[in-house]
């Protein structure tokens, strides 16, 4: 168990060092998610030179989101793997004049000190695994926007059509 959760790449050795993290307070933001649980963050830290640092690791936790559709909270839960460098402004790789970014050159996190944050990593990891839609299921029908009726759960009774609607001529002709 890790107490402080910076460490500098000076206290990473070269034949890498296992960390594990568990926290049950996370600072987020409640109208983006907010956590049930415990947050887990196991690691493996690698020096690989003094301004670049191995990370391979898993973080498990379980989101409370709201479904765009419906507004209900639900749950997400992750288990995500994470492999990556981290490395600071002084690494040569950076002082190239022209780089064509490869698949490998995106696992890379730019730091700007010769330390490596956990907690930082695991609130990344937190938000990147937020889908961009938020569906409490696939075929979530939503609520009615005339009623506010949550139609997975009660069938709306209202007209489906609001009562100013100038392309009700249109629908009345193709009815016919």
């Amino acid at each position: 168990m890790v107490n402080n959760m910076k460490i500098p790449f000076s206290q990473i050795s070269t034949t890498g060092q296992q960390y594990s993290l568990d926290l049950q307070e996370f600072a987020t933001e409640k109208e983006i998610f907010s956590l049930q649980g415990m947050v887990s963050l196991s690691c493996l830290l690698q020096r690989k030179s003094a301004d670049r640092i191995f990370l391979q690791g898993r973080i498990q936790a379980t989101l409370l989101l709201y479904c765009d559709r419906c507004l209900q909270q639900y749950v997400k839960i992750v288990d995500s793997k994470l492999s990556f460098i981290c490395e600071t402004d002084g690494s040569s790789y950076h002082r190239m004049k022209e780089i064509d970014l490869t698949t490998r050159d995106l696992d890379i996190v730019q730091l700007e000190e010769a330390v490596i944050d956990l907690s930082e990593i695991i609130r990344q990891q937190l938000y990147l695994s937020v889908p961009q839609r938020r569906l409490c299921k696939e075929d979530c029908k939503g609520i009615c926007s005339i009623c506010g009726t949550d139609m997975n759960c009660n069938p709306c009774r209202c007209s489906r059509e609001p009562a100013n609607n100038p392309f009700a001529v249109l629908a009345a002709l193709k009815e016919k």
